[in-house]
């Protein structure tokens, strides 16, 4: 093989490569529509059985479970497309970090009272909406709409007091699944 042979060759890997990293793919689908059935039953649970009890445990459960499902999901995501980016990993887990310390030091608000319960639910909301907005910003855009879906639903915990949980977890759920397939299928269509 000459040098040139070779040299087309590895041109044509890092065109391929650099082609691959340009369609909007990330290690979303799993993840999208995992976070879709846990946000769902999460934020339903909030309206059937209303009691902290069982809101607090549900979270306090499957919000880390779907924390490492999701590292994993996108681990091995990664591998297999071949654009594992470390820094781009770190600054995820970074942002998703700052949206549950802001959670819970809301709860300082409570503990001062200066907030109700419920109103810290709906701070949570606001604070998801604005994490997945400035998420679809910094890493994938579909999930601007994601976003602004999720801010709407902190109007409606606000405003409508009857199954307004239950609205936020089909705004989310909904928002993730479509963007989820859509996804799907814009990749398949770069290719």
């Amino acid at each position: 093989m000459t040098d040139i042979e070779k040299l087309r060759e590895d041109v044509a890997y890092v065109r391929a490569a650099a082609k691959r990293s340009d369609t909007d793919i990330v290690p979303c689908r799993s993840i999208y529509l995992l976070w879709a059935v846990i946000g769902l039953c999460g934020f339903t649970l909030m309206d059937f059985a209303p009691e902290p009890w069982w809101t607090n445990t549900y979270w306090f459960i499957f919000a880390p479970v779907g924390m490492v499902l999701s590292y994993w999901f996108a681990k091995r995501e990664v591998l297999q497309l071949g654009q594992g980016d470390r820094r781009m990993g770190i600054r995820a887990m970074y942002h998703w970090i700052a949206f549950i310390v802001a959670g819970l030091l809301g709860g300082l608000l409570v503990a001062g009272g200066h907030l109700s319960g419920p109103g810290l639910g709906s701070l949570w909301v606001l604070l998801l909406a604005l994490s997945y907005f400035q998420a679809g910003l910094h890493f994938d855009r579909r999930l601007i709409p994601v976003g602004i879906m999720i801010g709407i639903g902190f109007a409606v915990t606000i405003y409508v007091p009857v199954y307004g949980w239950t609205a936020v977890g089909i705004f989310l759920a909904a928002g993730l699944t479509v963007q989820a397939f859509l996804g799907i299928r814009s990749q398949d269509a770069a290719h």
